[in-house]
């Protein structure tokens, strides 16, 4: 039989740990375990709390955080660390530890929803209700979806696994798969959970408005704008997602779509990079100055003060139990007034008009923006102030094809992450992400 190396880090051997510790055990909210598996209602809830679990504290690490908000060129690093160089210069190699962390976080999640997947259908318990039974497996499409977009907007071509993982040689030999195919199997997954999800209004879980809004997002990466434009006045035709004025991250308000929930006994280690005399990132005296300016950031300068000894301190987590933002209403009218106006035929006041609604919650005059262009840059703008704390302006610039104008960056290889060494090391399937050698 082949040996395989052990390798630092290695998300298949994460995968085979997984399975093997209890992580669906009804007495850990976290964990399953073949077993003792999806067997009933309460085992199914569990696993599928799990699930969330992951996305959160994975997919939205403060590391995956961190990483992406650098790369975005607005916020910069306390520490640096040589990792945080190759972040910020653009060259980061395969042998770099968060490489191998990220890639193998988003594929726990997946192996979660896998399991939810595949075994929920199968629980025989009358208190599992078919409406219950269609919300959980519905939930665990959406997790999956979530992830692999996740996964392939930072990767580029991933592989796709459709079953849990049991044993590490489940997954050997598996090739990646184009990103556009991943990118179609993230609207497969979203079709189905829109099938089984209730038409309901939840913060913390997936709905069919929180379909909705994810797959609207998945649009602009795909060029799709008329579609992106309908799923999102599916959500906004319901009053309880709209702006509120002033300017304020509100958990559990009409301005949240999808937040990820914590607790005292499960912190946001988000908060670490923002706060106390330990944190990590600080906003750039650019973006600083953005947010301040009562012409562009208006109310939004709440997410950059300058403290007593001068510093610039970011003001998204108030407290290490505050909520993660996963999509956002005001992402609602952005996604809809790009689309509006990148869209074959043009809707340039639709445009206007989304786009000034963001900028009139913050307290900002109307975009005096006219002509496409104009608008296509004013909302890329609207977008930086917008979201100036969260993990989108990296992503942002480089599907729009702005990276050599905004970051001068222009190797297109380094749009993507390298897969980690690991992983080409165990699986000689694998083949490395082109630019960053074996």
């Amino acid at each position: 039989m082949k040996k395989i190396s052990i390798v630092p880090l290695l998300f298949l051997f994460s995968f085979f740990l997984s399975s093997c510790e209890n992580f669906l055990d009804v007495e850990s909210f976290d964990k399953v375990s073949d077993a003792n598996t999806i067997f009933d209602k309460a085992s199914a809830e569990t696993a599928v709390r799990g699930a969330y679990r992951s996305l959160a504290s994975s997919n939205y690490s403060s590391g995956f955080q961190n990483t992406i908000l650098q790369s975005g060129g607005d916020v910069r690093s306390l520490n640096n660390a040589q990792t945080d160089l190759n972040v910020i210069n653009y060259a980061l190699r395969s042998d770099i530890g968060f490489v191998s962390t990220y890639w193998g976080n988003f594929y726990n999640t997946i192996n979660r929803a896998n399991h939810v997947i595949e075994k929920v259908p199968l629980v025989n318990d009358v208190a599992l209700t078919a409406d219950l039974k269609n919300q959980l497996l519905g939930e665990g499409y959406f997790i999956r979806a979530y992830s692999y977009f996740d996964l392939a907007r930072v990767y580029g071509n991933v592989q796709l696994f459709f079953t849990p993982t049991k044993v590490v040689a489940d997954k050997l030999g598996v090739d990646k798969s184009p990103q556009a195919v991943v990118y179609a199997q993230v609207l497969a997954d979203l079709n189905k959970a829109e099938e089984l999800l209730p038409l309901t209004v939840v913060r913390n879980r997936a709905t069919r408005y929180t379909v909705y809004a994810l797959r609207a997002r998945l649009h602009l990466y795909q060029n799709k704008f008329e579609e992106a434009e309908q799923d999102i006045n599916s959500i906004l035709a319901n009053n309880n997602y709209r702006l509120i004025k002033p300017f304020n991250l509100a958990a559990g308000t009409t301005e949240s779509v999808l937040e990820f929930s914590y607790s005292v006994n499960d912190l946001n280690a988000g908060y670490g990079l923002w706060n106390t005399s330990n944190r990590q990132l600080e906003p750039k005296a650019e973006l600083h100055n953005l947010l301040n300016d009562e012409a562009v950031g208006g109310g939004r300068k709440i997410l950059s003060v300058r403290n007593a000894a001068g510093q610039f301190i970011g003001g998204i987590y108030p407290t290490n139990t505050a909520a993660a933002y996963g999509i956002r209403t005001a992402e609602l009218y952005l996604i809809r007034a790009e689309a509006r106006v990148k869209k074959a035929n043009p809707d340039l006041a639709g445009a206007l008009s989304d786009l000034n609604l963001v900028r009139d919650r913050a307290n900002v005059a109307a975009s005096t923006a006219a002509t496409k262009d104009e608008i296509v840059l004013a909302i890329e703008n609207e977008r930086r102030v917008e979201f100036a704390l969260e993990p989108h302006r990296w992503f942002d610039i480089v599907r729009t094809g702005r990276a050599p104008a905004v970051f001068n960056l222009n190797d297109s290889n380094r749009y993507i992450f390298p897969i980690p060494a690991g992983e080409i090391l165990a699986n000689s399937s694998l083949t490395q992400n082109p630019g960053y050698g074996n």
